[in-house]
């Protein structure tokens, strides 16, 4: 059976998550969201519609896609290229076109998107900038995923630090850029550099994450999606695609 679907004519037709926002939407299909913090990619197993989500929708699994009604009875369909973690904020990619999305995800699996995140961490004056390589691997620990070091998958990252603040909190802005896209990598090689991300609540400083809530009433992993780029060739053109989600204010005035 060949599924169809009218193509999503308007923004406003795209049923976001309230705290989410459209940041960019393209003849070609092409989607980004700017996803919030503790907002679901997709739903859990059973697909149904809760107010985590991104989008207020049904989710196809097999399909890796949501669906919804417009108002004048079309089914319409945003198909999702990839995942970010619930905790993590910024750009989510996907398309109204299910050929794009494939396309885009190929992308992805042969690591050709080009993903810069932004977070705060403990300062660690040992710590140190450039190319990060760690092994990884996954476990379950009382039910839940955990990520440690181990002998696992190569994970890579770069990293710039940007930004100190004064004070006795000493935190950091710093500048990641994965060529690797594994389960928590960029929290866990934080971590594993004495430098966790604040607002990390599995593999952070809990007393730091304490204090700043109290100072700043923050209380979210302090991790931002803020760039992604890359190039898909599509009925014999080439479509270059790049886009910006701004650091989030909240995130910003843990720094200020």
């Amino acid at each position: 059976m060949v599924f169809c679907s009218i193509s999503i004519t308007t923004p406003k037709e795209i049923p976001l998550d309230k705290n989410s926002q459209l940041l960019a939407w393209e003849e070609n299909g092409i989607i980004a969201i700017d996803k919030a913090a503790g907002v679901l990619s997709h739903p859990n197993p059973n697909g149904k519609r809760n107010s985590r989500n991104l989008l207020l929708a049904d989710y196809i699994s097999e399909d890796e896609c949501y669906e919804w009604m417009s108002p004048q009875g079309n089914t319409q369909r945003f198909y999702l290229c990839h995942r970010l973690d619930s905790p993590t904020s910024g750009l989510i990619i996907g398309s109204s076109d299910s050929n794009t999305a494939t396309l885009i995800k190929e992308k992805f699996a042969n690591r050709e998107v080009r993903k810069t995140y932004h977070a705060v961490t403990r300062y660690n004056p040992k710590a140190k900038e450039g190319h990060w390589i760690d092994r990884l691997i996954e476990k379950r620990v009382d039910g839940k995923l955990r990520v440690e070091r181990g002998n696992g998958c190569t994970c890579k990252a770069n990293v710039r630090f940007l930004q100190k603040k004064k004070g006795e909190n000493h935190l950091q802005l710093i500048e990641l850029k994965p060529s690797t896209g594994r389960t928590h990598q960029l929290r866990v090689q934080c971590m594993l550099r004495k430098m966790p991300i604040v607002g990390d609540k599995t593999y952070g400083d809990f007393s730091l994450n304490r204090k700043v809530k109290r100072e700043s009433k923050l209380d979210r992993l302090c991790l931002h999606a803020s760039t992604i780029e890359f190039s898909i060739r599509k009925n014999g053109h080439e479509i270059n695609f790049s886009c910006e989600s701004p650091l989030p204010r909240l995130i910003g005035k843990v720094l200020s």
